[in-house]
């Protein structure tokens, strides 16, 4: 398996975030690798607070929401023993990803993966697929596998 010097992780403060955490730790265990964790408010609030759907307020409320799963994440990585900058974008997920990705020059981007259904995967989307051809890096997404999963913050450190 390729050695990745530079690693951008996607997360977002859910189950499933926390478990690609989780899974991504082996990979980072060296202390030779630079890691990246981004969190991402999306622009569907600040474009809804434009045409006066969403206050300002609001759009402030979620961005600072974010803002603290960023820093839970950062310090999630840090109590296992990994080193992690914290970035924080606003905009369409896939796109800020692949943008902090081509600008960090990162060799591995981890996503995690929530089952959806048909509908929802239509009407969403999946950050995923979409990152495919958006990046030049290899691109990790990890899927959650059931509800037996252990915490991150239980999880044995690298």
């Amino acid at each position: 398996m390729e050695n990745f010097e530079k690693v951008l992780l996607a997360y977002d403060g859910s189950e499933h975030g926390r478990i690609a955490l989780r899974r991504t730790l082996p990979l980072l265990g060296s202390g030779e690798v630079e890691v990246h964790l981004l969190a991402v408010v999306p622009l569907t609030g600040a474009v809804a607070a434009a045409e006066g759907f969403y206050t300002e307020s609001m759009y402030e409320a979620e961005r600072e929401r974010i803002e603290n799963i960023l820093d839970e994440g950062v310090a999630l990585l840090k109590n296992r023993g990994v080193d992690a900058e914290g970035h924080l974008r606003a905009g369409e997920p896939a796109h800020q990803i692949a943008k902090l990705a081509e600008d960090l020059a990162v060799n591995l981007v981890v996503v995690g993966h929530q089952r959806r259904g048909v509908l929802a995967r239509w009407w969403q989307g999946s950050v995923g697929a979409s990152l495919l051809d958006r990046l030049s890096c290899s691109l990790l997404v990890v899927q959650a596998p059931g509800d037996d999963e252990q915490d991150v913050a239980d999880a044995p450190a690298p």
